[in-house]
């Protein structure tokens, strides 16, 4: 008996998979900084999402560990940065004057939700974080109502995922929108806080039209956010469970603080420009990292009644949206 008879032979036609790997991440990690190096040399987080998605959809792995939660520090840390350059009472004006709009949007969005989910049929858990998602913070309504509805894995990867890839098209196509309908940089501030998902392609996609316009979507973001509280304490009367966890995020009441100091101390040109470059840099991080996380298991899941249910919202909602921020 020969010894070692059954072993693979070392040769190509029998690749070593851990080899095949750390060169998968090694190529992941090239091209992550190249993405991550031309959104920063840009200014454009667009640039950084669109690599992240290239990479973990094209080769199939993700090169961060923990990159999400990365990425939220990222975006957070941004956000408070950006509070530093606003002025308390100019946070505490904006959001007086889109509060009530605000409240209307995610009150018509919620209807809406409920009446496209009954002519479709759409599975009552999935429509409702849909709904919630669209309304108000994208992926963290999700994350935070799908205990307390019950939803399953899977269908809290489906519709994390349809949020995702709508998030990446309005971040690609609304500045464009924008710039072809003249919008004026509140405005399209405005707009874009109502109308995306997730903060952090809130923020990247006003950032991308304009400092002013990033300025007035971070403020009535965040406010719409903390619609996010009693939307939770309904769901959870609603299904009659007792998983919500109703707080304020502290990256909210960091950014108030923020912009309480920036109101009362003088922050000099030179430090207000730093400040601004640090906090783009940040978003793009934010955005690249979170781009690394819509993988091809999440796509699979997608379920044809929730995908419609969510662009058909979605597409619904975005011209409401403008129409409210018009009226105001």
């Amino acid at each position: 008996m020969v010894y070692g008879e059954n072993r693979m032979p070392s040769s190509p036609d029998y690749p070593n998979p851990a080899r095949q790997r750390t060169k998968a991440h090694f190529a992941a990690w090239l091209c992550l900084l190249a993405a991550l190096g031309a959104g920063i040399a840009l200014q454009n987080p667009a640039v950084a999402l669109l690599g992240g998605l290239l990479i973990r959809l094209g080769l199939d792995v993700n090169p961060v560990k923990r990159g999400m939660r990365l990425g939220t520090i990222s975006l957070q840390t941004a956000v408070v940065l950006l509070g530093l350059t606003l002025g308390f009472d100019r946070v505490v004006a904006v959001s007086a004057d889109y509060g009530v709009t605000v409240g209307a949007y995610v009150l018509v969005t919620l209807v809406l939700g409920w009446a496209f989910a009954r002519l479709i049929r759409s599975d009552r858990v999935e429509s409702t974080l849909l709904a919630s998602g669209t309304a108000i913070c994208g992926a963290t309504a999700i994350a935070t109502l799908a205990p307390v509805v019950g939803a399953r894995p899977q269908q809290l990867a489906a519709t994390t995922g349809i949020v995702f890839l709508l998030n990446a098209v309005a971040l690609f196509t609304f500045p464009t929108i924008g710039a072809w309908l003249e919008l004026s940089q509140e405005t399209f501030g405005a707009w874009v806080a109502l109308a995306i998902h997730d903060t952090s392609s809130v923020v990247a996609t006003a950032a991308i039209y304009g400092d002013e316009a990033a300025a007035v979507a971070t403020t009535v973001k965040l406010g719409r956010a903390l619609w996010l509280i009693p939307l939770a304490l309904a769901a959870s009367l609603l299904f009659a469970k007792r998983e919500a966890r109703l707080r304020v995020p502290p990256f909210i009441l960091l950014f108030v603080a923020a912009a309480a100091v920036g109101g009362s101390v003088e922050i000099g040109e030179r430090a207000t420009l730093g400040i601004g470059f640090a906090s783009k840099a940040l978003l793009v991080i934010a955005l690249g990292l979170i781009g690394l996380e819509l993988d091809r298991a999440s796509l699979a899941k997608l379920s044809l009644s929730s995908l419609a249910l969510g662009v058909g919202l979605w597409l619904a909602v975005v011209p409401l949206a403008l129409m409210l921020v018009l009226l105001t």
